[in-house]
């Protein structure tokens, strides 16, 4: 093996396992389960269904992540049409999770989120 493959095979190294923290590291944290667990946070942390899981991007309490806004900064900003938009659609980055809730589990998720950051008063 010469020293240029050498180089070559350390830096790929390096540099996947650094994309691997980045990637990796950037996610959420799943809040713990608790006794009377609100709906719409056990939808929010992926314990009714594995593929809706916005506590990856958001955190498990909604305060964001390097991959997801902080949504006490959103949210109360918002209306409930709009939330419920979001989650359907996926803005930007976001993916949609149209088909993955069902519009009562939305409901869910947006009582769960305005009970964490209230609407804004107009």
């Amino acid at each position: 093996m010469t020293h240029s493959s050498s180089r070559q095979r350390l830096f790929a190294l390096v540099a996947s396992v650094f994309l691997g923290a980045l990637i990796g590291g950037c996610a959420g944290t799943q809040l713990a389960a608790t006794p009377n667990e609100p709906p719409g946070e056990a939808l929010f942390n992926a314990r009714v269904h594995e593929d809706v899981n916005c506590y990856k991007c958001h955190n498990g309490d909604g305060t964001g992540t390097m991959r997801g806004p902080n949504l006490a900064k959103r949210v109360p900003g918002l209306s409930d049409d709009q939330i419920a938009k979001a989650i359907d659609e996926g803005p930007g980055l976001m993916p949609s999770f149209k088909g993955k809730v069902t519009p009562d589990e939305t409901a869910q998720i947006i009582a769960w989120l305005r009970q964490r950051f209230p609407k804004a008063p107009q």
